[in-house]
């Protein structure tokens, strides 16, 4: 999560009442799958682990990685260490964002809602993947890993933000996520990989304080 910087008459009548059926279809079975997401993060209380990032910065698409860690405490503070090259800490909590770096730090008060790139990496995390759908149109995507399930998220028309796509896939459990990428631009774009994370370990409680 790089400071640098994670949107479709007669037999046409017919034709067009069995495609919206079908949309309607594959609408039920991704809302059944984020719900079912959600009932198995119920009793979610940390996920901790490590987690490795690659943004595509610019015009020239250069790509800088960089390793790091989390600390999620359910539903919605998270704790996010990124290290060199950009060597900074972001936190998100309910009453505002925070970071700290080697350029400098800064506070941003949140109000109602979380800017689009965070209310997204949170529900990929560990929030409630299903509120994704009051702001994005989402569906399910091929998984390259093979293993849980994986979904595409683009921004309603509406909805006025700079974030073009969010991909993110789960562990089995449906718990755990697996990768995310968060897509800004033709030349602007962050990938994670999470690592092994661990759930309902304990968390320094000084972790989370904003700075």
């Amino acid at each position: 999560m790089s400071r640098s910087k994670i949107r479709r008459r007669d037999f046409l009548g017919a034709t067009a009442g069995l495609l919206l059926l079908g949309r309607g279809a594959r609408a039920d079975a991704v809302d059944d799958k984020l719900a079912a997401i959600t009932k198995a993060r119920a009793s979610l209380k940390t996920l901790v682990g490590p987690f490795t990032q690659v943004s595509t910065v610019g015009l020239l698409r250069t790509k800088v990685r960089a390793s790091g860690m989390m600390y999620f405490l359910a539903p919605n503070r998270l704790r996010w260490e990124l290290g060199p090259p950009d060597s900074v800490t972001y936190w998100v909590a309910p009453e505002a964002v925070a970071y700290r770096g080697q350029h400098g730090s800064g506070r941003l008060a949140v109000g109602a809602r979380l800017p689009p790139d965070l209310e997204c990496l949170r529900a990929v995390l560990g929030g409630d993947a299903g509120a994704l759908r009051s702001r994005f149109d989402v569906r399910e995507a091929p998984n390259p890993d093979g293993a849980g399930p994986a979904f595409e998220a683009t921004p309603k028309p509406d909805a006025q933000m700079k974030l073009r796509r969010l991909f993110f896939s789960l562990e089995p459990d449906l718990v755990r996520p697996r990768k995310a990428v968060m897509v800004f631009d033709e030349r602007n774009q962050s990938e994670i990989t999470f690592g092994e994370l661990r759930r309902d370990v304990p968390i320094d409680p000084a972790l989370l304080v904003l700075p």
